[in-house]
């Protein structure tokens, strides 16, 4: 079995439908598969017991192959493969190649 990091985003409590709505992600290699969740619990439910709810659910869906929102990356780079190039931009702007001496 695979594994992957799971997060929950934008949680809210939807007062007209008395249900916590969220969008749980769940990170795998190179994709983010998104579920949108809505759960009918009290609204003065624990914080911890609603995501795991919310997860539980997300996790049924991904079982059954239920999820039509799925973002794919380019395989070989990571999330953070801009920074080197940011970081080089910021040392040729602020020359931090070239120290100059006070006079």
């Amino acid at each position: 079995m695979s594994s992957y990091k799971t997060e929950v985003q934008n949680l809210h409590y939807n007062a007209a439908t008395q249900s916590f709505e969220a969008l749980v992600v769940m990170h795998e290699g190179h994709e983010a598969r998104k579920f949108p969740i809505s759960l009918q619990l009290p609204i003065d439910s624990d914080f911890s017991f609603v995501t795991h709810k919310l997860v539980a659910q997300a996790k049924k869906q991904r079982a059954r192959n239920a999820c039509h929102l799925v973002a794919r990356g380019p395989k070989g780079q990571t999330k953070l493969g801009h920074l080197g190039d940011l970081a080089r931009q910021l040392s040729q702007s602020f020359s931090f190649t070239s120290r100059q001496r006070a006079a």
